[in-house]
């Protein structure tokens, strides 16, 4: 899927399809694999695809630091701006570059990438472009990046999210929105990326109590059962069931890999393996996308059918997943014990790396 420019977007089967060109929001994932799958293995085999996705994200910043996100096949761009997750995705795939890289040329190149893009973070107002940016920003914030202004965009972008739930939240419907829609457990990674760098402890209630929400609407027994984009999940409306996205099944898996670290509850972790079984066909067809002849994910659950391409945010989807349980997601963990309240309090971290 990845060409001398970047990953392209989509697939024609198992073939990858020129005809749709580019994203950022791929790009983005994509480095995050490549650099997720040098940390696992120590191997140097991902370092030019380090450098194709950084490259990539050079050439999609504007001047004034945001991203564009649809690229033809041409380089030409089909946008003038990305949307607020695409800007969340590049944060976050830059934070991470900041703090993870294997070369010293890698994380400088990410950290004047992010350096520019900080300034235009303050149009990013969607919950979940402000959450993707959380787990940037908290990997920035561990190698000490701008400590005092990350701090304050992550408090910002934080207590936002913490002013939607007081606002919807009710013991019914303990969530930010009056929709379950897409990408919805990053919410909850976000909120408990800012508590691990932030020690609010407000943040990470609401992490675990929204997490124990979505746990509950999922998960039908032991099998994922994510919920499908005809329609999402309106309050007190239907929910819709087809099409289920891999997308949605790595959120799961992130958040609840993410909490098993934060906590050391083990609970988590067994969530975490169940979503993934998700891609292997522990799912409401009973079919796998994972495709073990190609290394690819098929593109999700129809109401009949598996969906026969295998594009990059799906294939990303599964590689994401599976090397959550390879390497940290959060920067550090925060082991924590209730207080007689119930309240949890840190009881000192130790860095993964």
């Amino acid at each position: 899927m990845t060409d001398t420019t970047g990953m392209l977007q989509h697939a024609f089967y198992t073939s990858p399809d020129p005809l749709h060109g580019y994203t950022t929001d791929d790009n983005a994932r994509a480095l995050i694999v490549a650099l997720q799958y040098s940390l696992a293995t120590g191997s140097e085999e991902s370092h030019d695809l380090v450098w194709r996705y950084l490259s990539f994200l050079r050439y999609a910043q504007r001047p004034d630091g945001l991203f564009h996100n649809f690229m033809a096949y041409d380089r030409t761009w089909m946008d003038e701006v990305g949307s607020d997750d695409c800007q969340g995705r590049a944060v976050w795939a830059l934070g991470y570059a900041l703090a993870t890289s294997p070369q010293s040329g890698m994380s400088r190149s990410a950290e004047l990438l992010l350096e520019c893009a900080l300034p235009g973070l303050d149009r990013v107002r969607s919950p979940r472009g402000q959450a993707l940016c959380l787990l940037g920003l908290s990997w920035a914030c561990q190698v000490g990046y701008q400590e005092g202004r990350v701090r304050d965009l992550m408090a910002r972008f934080a207590d936002n999210l913490v002013r939607l739930w007081e606002v919807t939240a009710e013991p019914d419907w303990l969530w930010f929105e009056n929709i379950l829609a897409y990408d919805n457990p990053k919410l909850c990674e976000g909120l408990l990326n800012a508590y691990v760098s932030l020690g609010e402890n407000r943040y990470f209630e609401i992490a675990l109590e929204s997490l124990a929400f979505l746990l509950g609407v999922y998960f039908e027994g032991d099998m994922l059962d994510v919920i499908g984009q005809d329609g999402w999940y309106p309050r007190g409306g239907p929910r819709a069931v087809f099409d289920q996205q891999p997308i949605e099944a790595q959120a799961m898996v992130q958040a609840c890999v993410s909490a098993h670290q934060v906590t050391g509850d083990d609970i988590y972790l067994e969530h975490g393996f169940n979503a993934f079984s998700w891609f292997l066909g522990a799912n409401r067809l009973g079919r796998p996308l994972y495709d073990p002849t190609s290394g690819g994910c098929f593109d999700g659950l129809h109401p009949d059918r598996v969906n026969g391409n295998q594009g990059a945010e799906s294939t990303l989807a599964y590689l994401l997943s599976r090397l959550a349980f390879e390497v940290p997601l959060v920067p550090r963990a925060c082991r924590w014990q209730p207080t007689t309240e119930g309240v949890p309090v840190p009881r000192g971290s130790s860095v993964f790396l």
